[in-house]
């Protein structure tokens, strides 16, 4: 089952980290950012690549979103949510993405070979993704939000733009959902 991968005692000594980060991004120095890079690209990568459903659209959206934050980090405004910032900066990058991609070409589909987990044991990733792609679109991102980038329900909320009630009973939804693919074994055929 998925567990979300930050304790409550330990989200304030993260947000006062990645603020620290941001604050030296925006100060020019590179190895805030890398440490930026290093804590957040998991949730950041997986929160790409559920909206734009391209692994080659989703790493030019990773690079897009560490150039921005380079380039817009002294924007930030320290108020205890790094990650709640950096998701919206994603979001409207991939967005921006989604609309290109329209005008360039159509849209071919969702690639079948989409990790959105980095799990080392390949049939624990196997059966997650495809657990994962039986989910709607709303409910794998409310699940990569929380699970991968720790975000909480009204950071979510804030960054998908609906209700706190909303992506708390989409989030539960959507467990009781992988859950029961998961113990059924209801995985293996998405």
């Amino acid at each position: 089952m998925i567990t979300v991968l930050y304790s409550i005692a330990d989200e304030a000594s993260r947000n006062h980290r990645l603020e620290r980060y941001l604050k030296g991004i925006a100060d020019d120095n590179m190895t805030s950012l890398r440490l930026l890079y290093e804590e957040t690209s998991a949730g950041v990568y997986s929160f790409t690549l559920s909206l734009l459903k391209n692994r080659e659209d989703a790493e030019d959206a990773l690079q897009d979103v560490y150039l921005s934050i380079h380039k817009s980090a002294h924007l930030y405004n320290p108020i205890g949510r790094p990650m709640e910032w950096i998701m919206t900066l994603t979001r409207n990058i991939c967005m921006t993405k989604l609309r290109e991609r329209k005008k360039l070409r159509p849209f071919a589909g969702e690639d079948e070979t989409i990790d959105y987990f980095d799990i080392s044991q390949s049939d624990d990733r196997i059966a997650l993704n495809d657990a994962l792609k039986s989910l709607t679109d709303e409910e794998r991102r409310i699940v990569i939000l929380h699970s991968v980038a720790g975000l909480k329900h009204k950071e979510i909320a804030a960054v998908l733009g609906i209700p706190t009630a909303t992506a708390r009973s989409k989030y539960h939804r959507a467990l009781k959902k992988l859950k029961k693919l998961l113990t059924e074994g209801g995985a293996e055929n998405g």
